[in-house]
């Protein structure tokens, strides 16, 4: 028998084309109505976006018109490299919302994307590892598998299998599909090099440190196609599968490349300027070990912050009766499929994704090693894969035992299908998902004044205000943030210096004219905040801003039962150019020699106006230009400080 037929056809017996696609859709079809016909409300209940699900439909909206060339925003002000789910969300609203008008509302549109991609990932991997796998129970005891993973990875781990549009989420299933795929090429199917190089790619868009893992493990199925290919003297065979892998990477790379190419500074200079703002990290091996061995043991913490101590890992698990049952499981069957392979039920697909597994775990460890900040559970939940292969190689083994030792439970293939479904039953809960939407997204963005918008918020309230960007750009109307937060909103949404547009603002409850939020006593006005409204001020530059010759923060007050009050200003005034400081027309004092440092004034209750607004004027007589500054300089404002004085 030729090399090439032994080691790069496939292991399972011949089938005829169509019967094998029929096996392959019609389950994978079930399952996604089957997850819909569960969350049945997405057909019928309008659901808003905020926080990170609103920045990604910024995005979305961007792709739907064919905008977008970046991948979601990292916390660290730099984007992950490309949009490629962005586009497949944005699929999602147009046919969905758009053209079948099946759905409320574009989100909705792609939560019934996410789950039939997600669906076509899972039951890709499964019928990938179905080549190499014999027997005909490894598909249902597969996807017996998923859904009990499922049910557990989504009550309490970190729920988002399936059903999350968050992208930390979104890369598990990718992953998963790339790993098996990578796997099947290193055992020597070269025709699965096309889905490993697409599994790689759409990796790198989801995420910058994917550059890592898929890089490497591609490479190693690259390496082994190579090799396969060289050894079976097989290239006129597989020409067009290596030809369909470097369209697929050139294609991916298009929009990474157009925007190195047109944005000025581009992502890449907002990457590189992360790496010389944070330190190089060193966790060391004893953290990353103990980041891993949370993910093997499905731990569960709620503040999604790596518990610690080992210890504290395996109580977590014990006090979790459905994690201690699967970990049960999955102990036995990796000691019944490991007594099979000793007694020769073994192939050489079952040890390539041994390997993989390895090189994966490997590579995560010198990742952990190197993350910044909080190591939560979400940076990591791509890792949650080699859950699945374990569980693949398991019912491959078993299956294989079956079709080697037990050929006559065949028959049984068939009906055993009906398992994983009726599996799906007892774990509904975990393949649905609430109705999400928070009301003052709805309010706030129904009743802003139709005219260009520039929203200002605080570090609190910026998931609210994100969703109310998210509203008005999808009903066409103009808006702009402050460039702080343009990493978020997108830099086309950055307010230019010149921005003709009615200031407002964002809070988690409500939205204000700027100026016009009620404020409590005491009242801190710092540096850009957004509780005052600013006019005479130039741009901040880092923890100040500078007056020109006269500048007012105006504020809102509400009432307090005090007789006299302190006005603390924190700033620099420049020699020889005192500022006279008003409140409501009326003078309160005089700033004069402070240099990044405080005075405070005394304010008479009847200078205040409680349940209006108030105006705090600085003016500097003598503001003018110094040397190498060309402006009229006022003085140096940091902050602002009104409080009651004690006693009175």
């Amino acid at each position: 028998m030729r090399f090439s037929t032994i080691y790069l056809g496939a292991s399972a017996p011949c089938m005829p084309f169509h019967r094998l696609q029929l096996r392959a859709i019609v389950p994978a079809v079930l399952f996604a109505a089957l997850v819909l016909a569960y969350n049945w409300h997405w057909f019928h209940v309008p659901m808003l976006e905020t926080g990170d699900i609103a920045a990604n439909s910024l995005q979305v909206f961007e792709a739907r018109h064919f905008r977008e060339m970046l991948g979601n925003y990292s916390r660290w002000e730099f984007h992950h490299p490309g949009p490629v789910f962005f586009y497949l969300f944005a699929a999602g609203e147009a046919l969905f919302a758009g053209l079948l008008k099946v759905v409320p509302t574009p989100v909705n549109g792609q939560f019934v994307m996410l789950v039939l991609v997600n669906t076509a990932l899972l039951f890709g991997a499964i019928e990938i590892c179905a080549v190499h796998f014999r027997g005909a129970l490894f598909r249902p005891l597969a996807l017996a598998g998923a859904v009990l993973l499922t049910y557990n990875l989504n009550t309490g781990t970190s729920p988002g299998m399936l059903l999350s549009l968050w992208m930390p989420h979104v890369a598990l299933l990718p992953f998963l599909f790339f790993t098996v795929a990578c796997a099947s090429v290193m055992a020597g199917r070269v025709s699965h090099l096309p889905p490993a190089t697409l599994g790689a790619m759409t990796l790198v868009h989801l995420h910058v440190a994917q550059l890592m893992f898929a890089g490497v493990l591609l490479l190693m199925a690259c390496a082994a196609a190579a090799v396969w290919t060289w050894r079976a003297h097989a290239f006129r065979s597989y020409w067009r599968a290596y030809v369909l892998s470097a369209a697929i990477v050139i294609l991916f790379l298009l929009p990474i490349m157009l925007e190195l190419a047109l944005d000025d500074p581009n992502n890449l200079d907002a990457i590189r300027a992360y790496l010389r703002r944070v330190p190089d990290p060193a966790r060391g091996l004893g953290v990353a070990s103990t980041y891993l061995l949370s993910f093997l043991l499905l731990a569960q913490d709620a503040s999604l912050r790596v518990p610690g101590p080992v210890n504290g890992l395996l109580r977590q698990a014990w006090h979790a009766p459905h994690v201690v049952i699967y970990l049960a499981i999955l102990g036995v069957g990796l000691a019944v499929s490991g007594g099979l392979a000793m007694r020769g039920v073994r192939s050489r697909f079952a040890g390539m994704l041994l390997a993989v597994g390895v090189s994966v775990a490997l590579l995560f460890l010198y990742w952990a090693n190197r993350i910044t900040g909080e190591m939560y559970t979400f940076n990591g939940y791509f890792f949650f894969s080699v859950h699945f292969l374990a569980l693949f190689w398991i019912a491959g083994s078993i299956s294989a035992w079956q079709a080697g030792r037990r050929p006559e439970l065949t028959r049984w293939g068939r009906a055993l299908w009906v398992f994983p479904f009726l599996c799906t039953i007892p774990a509904a809960s975990a393949l649905r998902i609430g109705e999400m939407g928070v009301t003052a997204v709805n309010e706030v963005s129904r009743t802003l004044p139709a005219v260009p918008l520039r929203l200002v918020f605080g570090p609190g309230d910026w998931d609210t205000a994100v969703g109310v960007a998210n509203q008005l750009a999808r009903r066409g109307q103009p808006f702009c943030v402050e460039p702080g937060w343009g990493f978020l909103f997108g830099r086309r949404y950055v307010c230019p210096a010149d921005a003709a547009a009615q200031p407002v603002a964002i809070t988690n409850t409500a939205w204000y004219e700027l100026g016009r939020q009620p404020l409590t006593l005491p009242v801190t006005i710092e540096n850009g905040a957004f509780t005052a409204r600013r006019e005479g001020f130039y741009e901040p530059e880092g923890d100040h801003a500078w007056t020109a010759a006269t500048a007012v923060l105006s504020f809102t007050l509400q009432p307090d039962p005090a007789g006299v009050f302190r006005l603390t200003v924190t700033g620099s005034v420049l020699p020889e150019r005192p500022a006279e400081v008003s409140l409501n027309g009326r003078v309160v004092g005089r700033l004069d020699g402070i240099w990044k440092s405080s005075m405070s004034l005394p304010v008479p209750r009847e200078a205040l106006r409680f349940g209006e607004v108030n105006h705090l004027s600085f003016h500097t007589g003598r503001a003018g230009p110094i040397a190498g500054d060309s402006r009229e300089l006022g003085i140096s404002l940091m902050q602002v400080r009104l409080e009651a004085v004690p006693g009175h």
